[in-house]
C-alpha cells in the first residue's frame, strides 16, 4: 500500500490531535494534565465531588455495565436509577431473547464434557465459548449480569488453553459461575470447589494422599476467599491439601463413570484429622473439604478480601478502608449476599464520587466501543479468529491469563505508551470500517448534526455519555474543521474513542 503525501498529513494531524487529547483531563472538575506529560502517564483523575442525579446516572451505569447505550441511559431514566438497578439485579426478568438466538449457533453448549473430548478439532469448545462471551457482553439486556460474570470468572481465574481446561471450562462458565453470579459467596465457593476445570487447572485432579499437592490448596485460600494477608500459614496450606485429596475428574478413558465430571475418590484421600486455622477437621472424607469450604466463606478475612475486590472492580484502585470495611459487614450480614453488596456500592458516597477514578480493562475497552458506536458484530468459522485478535493486541482475550490471579484491574497495568496507541488505532479501524465482521453506520449516529461542532457534540454524547470539556472538544473541532467533513467523521470518532475520557469506566 501506497501512502499518498495527503494521508500522510492526514495521519500526522490525526496523531497530534490524538497526542494533545491524552493530554487532555478526562473530567473538568479534575485538575489538568501539564501539556508536556507523556502519553502513557496515569491520567490524572482526582476524587470529585458526588455527581448531581443525571451524572450519577450515566457513572453508574458506565460502571455496572459494559457500556450504556443511549437507550439504557433513557430507560433508567423513565423508571429511576434505582428501578433499573434492582431489574438489573435480577436477570431472569429481563427479556434477553435476541441473545439467547445468538447462542445457538454455539454446538458445544449443549454437548457433554465427554462429547467434546471426541471433538476432531480440539479448539472448538475454546473458540466456542470466546465467541460466546463477546457477543453475550456486547448485546445482553443483562449487563449487570455479564458484568458480574466476568468479575466472578476473573475471579476464579483458569486458563483456558491447558490441558483438558479447553473441554472444562465451557461448563465451569455455564454451570459454575453463571448460577452464583449474583447469589451467595458460599455457593459461588462450593461451586468452584467442584467444577472439573479449576480442579485440573490447580493440578487438584491428581492430587493423592501420599503425595498432596499444593497449589489448589494455596490458592483456595490466598486467591480465591480470605486473601494472603489474612494469617494463614504454610502448615494451613499443608492440612487443606491433604484434606482435598481425592476431589478429582473422571478421567476421559474411564468407561464406568462420565468423563470430564467431578468425583471423590476415596482411595486417593488423605486419611487422619487435619488442623486448619486453629479448627480441627475430624476424619471424614469429602466432608472435610466441605467443612473448610464453609469455614474459608464465613472467615472475617473473606469478608474483608471479597469486599475490596468488589470495591477495586466497581469503585476505584485504592478503595478507603472505610468502604472496604463498610462492604465486609453488609458481606457478614447477609453470609456473603452479592446483590447485597452491589447495592451498598452503589449506595456509598465513595461510589458516588468515584468518577473518573477506574480505566477501563482492555476487554471493557473492545466491548463498550461495540456497544456505543452501535456496532455490528458477526462473529463465524471464518473471523472469529481474527476478531480475538484485535483482542489479542489490545492485551486481553477472555481467559487467557495463564497465571492463576487473573487480569489485572489497575490502571498502572493497562495505562501504557503502547497500549493507548493500540487502542487508538483500534477505534480508527473500527470507525472507518475496516475490521472483518464488525460494522458501524456513523452516517446514521450523526444524521442530526450540519457542522464539526455538532458531529464532535453529537458523538461525545452518544460514546461518552455528556460533553467533552472544551479543551478537548476545540481540539478536535481545530482539527476537522480545515477538511471535509463527511470524510472525516470517523477520524472524530476514533479519536473520542482513542481520548482518555472514553478510557474511563
Amino acid at each position: 500500500m501506497t501512502l499518498t503525501r495527503r494521508d500522510f498529513l492526514k495521519m500526522s494531524g490525526m496523531f497530534a490531535a490524538w497526542t494533545a487529547l491524552a493530554s487532555c483531563a478526562p473530567h473538568e472538575h479534575a485538575t489538568l494534565a501539564p501539556t508536556t506529560a507523556p502519553v502513557g502517564t496515569a491520567f490524572p483523575t482526582l476524587p470529585s465531588e458526588p455527581l448531581a442525579d443525571e451524572a450519577l446516572l450515566v457513572h453508574t451505569l458506565k460502571r455496572f455495565t459494559f457500556g450504556p447505550t443511549p437507550e439504557m441511559i433513557e430507560k433508567a431514566k423513565r423508571i429511576g436509577l434505582n428501578a433499573f438497578i434492582e431489574e438489573q439485579l435480577f436477570p431472569e426478568s429481563i427479556p434477553d431473547d435476541a441473545t439467547d438466538k445468538m447462542m445457538e449457533q454455539f454446538t458445544t453448549f449443549s454437548m457433554t464434557p465427554a462429547e467434546r473430548f471426541k471433538l476432531e478439532k480440539k479448539g472448538l469448545p475454546v473458540q466456542e465459548l470466546i465467541s460466546a462471551t463477546l457477543l453475550r457482553q456486547r448485546h445482553s439486556e443483562r449487563q449487570l449480569f455479564e458484568t458480574m460474570v466476568d468479575f466472578w470468572g476473573n475471579h476464579f481465574s483458569i486458563y483456558i488453553a491447558k490441558n483438558a481446561c479447553k473441554t472444562l471450562k465451557t461448563d465451569d462458565d455455564l454451570y459454575t459461575i453463571r448460577p452464583n453470579a449474583l447469589g451467595k459467596f458460599r455457593d459461588l465457593l462450593h461451586a468452584s470447589a467442584h467444577s472439573p476445570a479449576m480442579l485440573v487447572f490447580l493440578d487438584q485432579a491428581t492430587s493423592i494422599g501420599t503425595a498432596p499437592n499444593e497449589n489448589y490448596a494455596r490458592e483456595l485460600m490466598e486467591l480465591h476467599s480470605i486473601g494472603v494477608d489474612s494469617g494463614y500459614s504454610h502448615h494451613d496450606v499443608e492440612e487443606v491439601s491433604r484434606a482435598l485429596t481425592g476431589w478429582t475428574v473422571v478421567s476421559p478413558r474411564d468407561r464406568k463413570k462420565e468423563p470430564g465430571t467431578f468425583y471423590f475418590n476415596s482411595d486417593m484421600h488423605n486419611q487422619g484429622e487435619k488442623h486448619v486455622l486453629g479448627m480441627m477437621i475430624p476424619s471424614g472424607g469429602e466432608d472435610e473439604g466441605m467443612m473448610i469450604l464453609d469455614m474459608l466463606a464465613s472467615h472475617p478475612s473473606a469478608a474483608q478480601f471479597i469486599s475490596r475486590k468488589l470495591a477495586v472492580r466497581f469503585i476505584s484502585d485504592s478503595p478507603s478502608a472505610e468502604v472496604v470495611d463498610s462492604l465486609a459487614q453488609v458481606f457478614t450480614q447477609t453470609d456473603g449476599d452479592v446483590r447485597s453488596l452491589l447495592r451498598a456500592i452503589v449506595q456509598s458516597d465513595s461510589f458516588k464520587s468515584s468518577a473518573g477514578q477506574k480505566f477501563k480493562k482492555p476487554l471493557d475497552f473492545f466491548i463498550s466501543t461495540l456497544r456505543l458506536t452501535d456496532a455490528t458484530i458477526t462473529i463465524n468459522a471464518r473471523n472469529g479468529r481474527k476478531i480475538q485478535e484485535h483482542l489479542r493486541l489490545l492485551g486481553q482475550v477472555p481467559f487467557t491469563w495463564s497465571p492463576p490471579d487473573g487480569f489485572p484491574d489497575n490502571e498502572e497495568y493497562w495505562s501504557t505508551t503502547s497500549g493507548l496507541l493500540d487502542r487508538w488505532n483500534f477505534g480508527l479501524l473500527l470507525t472507518s470500517n475496516q475490521i472483518r465482521g464488525m460494522e458501524v453506520d456513523l452516517k446514521n449516529l450523526t444524521r442530526d448534526a450540519a457542522s464539526a461542532e455538532d458531529v464532535v457534540d453529537v458523538l461525545s454524547l452518544r460514546f461518552l455519555g455528556e460533553l467533552l470539556p472544551e479543551n478537548a472538544r476545540s481540539i478536535l473541532v481545530d482539527f476537522v474543521s480545515s477538511g471535509d467533513l463527511d470524510k472525516d467523521i470517523p477520524s472524530i470518532a476514533g479519536l473520542i474513542l482513542g481520548s482518555p475520557h472514553f478510557q474511563m469506566r
